[in-house]
């Protein structure tokens, strides 16, 4: 099992190499045929080396279709494996200051290794509980079994998702979706005149004494939930804090691992901020201060445009979170209440990133889900691309707002016989175009110069169409239909049409209401490659300095071939 599992995470480590351009094998390299195969081969770095190759026609040119790679030993090509071994082979030659990030990325593949292995057994070991049948389910653990299930999936292009870095056998077991645990949150009472907090907390809240603290704190202290992990961080940081005896409030993890949901309260999420890394080590998932509140602006602002917006009303809704607490500045120390808005008849909330999971039957989340209700995947997949298109496309050309809505962070409402809709959250980290916002938005009361995070604010819409594209598109869209066409279960073509045609339909549309969309057309439907985001290399294997990109998860490349351009 386990070589089974190197195997396949080498292929996704090289084809993610191939994809960013990795130490420029792409550039330097060249395509050979030889004995009717074809092989990418380059020789600028210290071995020659080359990899079967085939012809790729999304995201990337090429792609390797065998975990292996051959280098040149004394004029024979001889067979490498390994995805550490990978790792190392690209190494050579670097200076001492970038092969330590090499070297620590090795850590990483190890660690998706370990880690993944250890989930796909509890998987085995749950099969019997996950069928969408096996054990009835509320609206609350239907959205909690549709994160259970997508954490068993893979990132679709960052090779080592699975790895929870820092987690140890003992803390994964403990605090991780695939593991489905209950635990309760560690609580410690800080100092009120130093803790910023916003919104109102719910009536369920804890008091100080419900902690196990005396309930005379409550008059100079402030009580901050802290993850399990985070108990030795947060004394060690704040050592005026108080941490409460025992701990308080049951929850379970969702996919994102940091938020959890509250059991007795299920329309209410915690985000907190955990000492671990994922989607690279760059990446560690605490709380910056400022998404706090530039969180909730953008959820104020998405509602006023989905109640204003004939374009788009109907189609989404958005979480409050607008209670936060943050106790001086720290990265550590902040949490975020997400209120789900109430419950829709026979309503199922699932992440994109479920959608093409596999269940025990050996079929797509999404295709039993369907099955279940006697509805067609063509037809959803159809509803599904005009859903995703209609909002996002008018949001950029309309508003001049591109959100970074991940797989992880667009969630479906999914209703039996009806059209899917969007739950929206965490959307702290979009862009937006001040020019185009205001003259949408101008009435609206939304001031752009109350976000905090500079970066959110750009010049032109460029930027609001890289994201749109590396986000929407490729993840969201053309990730999930490759998903689903190689389970065998979506025509490929077919799905392109439809993808392309609501791309054609929303622009028609806006077009036709006067906004400019001569941008977004070339570039979505003519443009002959789309931009890539580069998040090994920006999240792994090169320095901020080397990056140059001020946020790691939007460091691109212009080298994904465009799908869309050739369709009839």
């Amino acid at each position: 099992m386990k070589t089974l599992l190197e195997q396949r995470i080498a292929l996704r480590l090289i084809n993610a190499c191939l994809r960013e351009n990795v130490r420029n094998i792409m550039s330097q390299g060249r395509v050979e045929a030889s004995e009717g195969r074809m092989f990418l081969v380059f020789q600028h770095l210290p071995e020659a080396c080359r990899i079967e190759v085939k012809e790729s026609f999304s995201m990337q040119t090429y792609r390797a279709i065998n975990p292996q790679w051959e280098v040149l030993h004394h004029g024979q090509w001889v067979e490498q494996q390994g995805a550490r071994q990978w790792i190392r082979f690209l190494a050579q030659g670097l200076p001492d200051e970038a092969k330590t990030l090499y070297q620590n990325y090795e850590l990483e593949v190890q660690a998706a290794i370990d880690q993944t292995m250890q989930c796909d057994q509890a998987y085995t070991a749950q099969q019997h509980k996950l069928g969408f049948n096996s054990v009835p389910r509320n609206w609350a653990e239907r959205m909690l079994h549709a994160d259970q299930m997508a954490s068993f999936q893979d990132h679709p292009f960052y090779p080592t998702a699975r790895a929870k870095f820092g987690m140890h056998t003992s803390e994964l077991k403990a605090y991780s979706p695939e593991f489905n645990p209950t635990f309760e949150l560690a609580w410690f009472a800080v100092p009120a005149s130093e803790f910023e907090r916003t919104g109102t907390e719910p009536a369920w809240w804890p008091t100080m004494a419900q902690v196990g603290l005396p309930q005379s704190l409550a008059n100079s202290h402030a009580l901050l939930p802290v993850h399990p992990m985070m108990r030795a961080t947060i004394a060690r940081e704040t050592p005026e804090s108080i941490e409460a005896p025992g701990t308080y409030l049951p929850v379970k993890p969702t996919l994102s691992v940091r938020t959890v949901a509250v059991l007795n309260h299920p329309a209410s999420h915690i985000k907190l901020p955990m000492p671990i890394a994922t989607l690279g080590q760059k990446n560690i998932r605490y709380i910056k201060p400022s998404t706090l509140k530039d969180g909730d602006w953008f959820a104020r602002a998405l509602a006023s445009i989905e109640q204003t917006n004939e374009g788009i009303r109907g189609l989404y809704r958005h979480v409050d979170e607008s209670f936060t607490g943050c106790y001086k500045s720290l990265n550590t120390a902040g949490f975020l209440l997400r209120q789900y808005p109430r419950e829709l008849p026979d309503e199922t909330l699932a992440t994109v990133a479920t959608l093409c999971s596999p269940m025990p039957s050996g079929q797509p989340y999404l295709l039993e889900y369907l099955d279940q209700h006697a509805q067609n995947l063509q037809s959803w997949w159809a509803d599904y691309c005009s859903l995703m298109i209609g909002v996002h496309l008018r949001l950029w050309i309309q508003h001049g707002i591109a959100l970074e809505s991940n797989q992880q962070n667009s969630v479906l409402s999914l209703r039996p016989r009806l059209a899917p809709t969007l739950v929206m959250k965490d959307n702290d980290a979009a862009r937006l175009w001040p020019q185009r916002f205001e003259a949408a938005c101008a009435s609206q009361g939304h001031c752009v110069n109350d976000l905090l995070d500079a970066r959110i604010l750009v010049n032109d819409e460029a930027p609001l169409a890289h994201m749109f594209i590396t986000i929407t598109l490729q993840l969201n869209l053309l990730a999930v239909l490759d998903g689903l066409a190689q389970s065998g279960v979506l025509n490929r073509q077919k799905a392109l049409l439809d993808l392309c045609n609501a791309i054609k339909t929303t622009l028609h549309s806006l077009r036709q209401e006067g906004f400019d969309t001569d941008l977004a057309e070339e570039l979505l439907l003519y443009a002959r490659m789309h931009p890539v985001k580069y998040l090994l290399q920006s999240a792994s294997l090169l320095s901020k300095q080397e990056c140059g990109a001020s946020d790691v998860n939007k460091f691109y490349g212009m080298t994904g071939p465009n799908p869309l351009r050739d369709l009839p």
